[in-house]
């Protein structure tokens, strides 16, 4: 009976080495999770106010937020537990409004854990709204 026993919790501890070490592994070999969800900087010299609006895959609004950024003022948004402690690529739509819709931007994206939106405010530029993204 006590042979029993040892066999059934060696049985246990192999799935859950073999979980532990996948993600053990992983993070070795990539590293550790993007922190942002995205990063808006005001590269332009007068200030402007940026809405920010981001839906899932099944179009719900997950973030909306406004900003009012000075001159080469940036913020950024911490990612959800959800996104950042998956290895799947998720998609999101980036809506972004400037000045009370003078400009607009929609932008289609996938990000995974070790990416990064990045929405760039350039006023002087042909398109004043810029979305892309970064993977560290």
């Amino acid at each position: 009976m006590q042979n029993y026993k040892k066999l059934l919790l060696f049985l246990l501890f192999i799935p859950l080495a073999a979980i532990a070490g996948y993600y053990l592994l992983t993070f070795l070999l990539v590293g550790p999770a993007e922190e942002n969800f995205f990063e808006l900087k005001n590269h332009d010299a007068g200030t402007h106010e940026v809405s920010v609006e981001i839906l899932n895959s099944h179009n719900e609004s997950v973030f909306k937020e406004s900003y009012k950024l000075l001159p080469d003022e940036s913020v950024s948004k911490t990612k959800p537990f959800n996104l950042k402690n998956s290895f799947d690529q998720k998609k999101y739509t980036f809506k972004v409004v400037l000045d009370n819709g003078v400009a607009e931007e929609k932008a289609s994206i996938s990000l995974h854990r070790w990416s990064t939106a990045i929405i760039d405010i350039y006023w002087d530029n042909e398109t004043p709204i810029m979305i892309e993204v970064i993977t560290v």
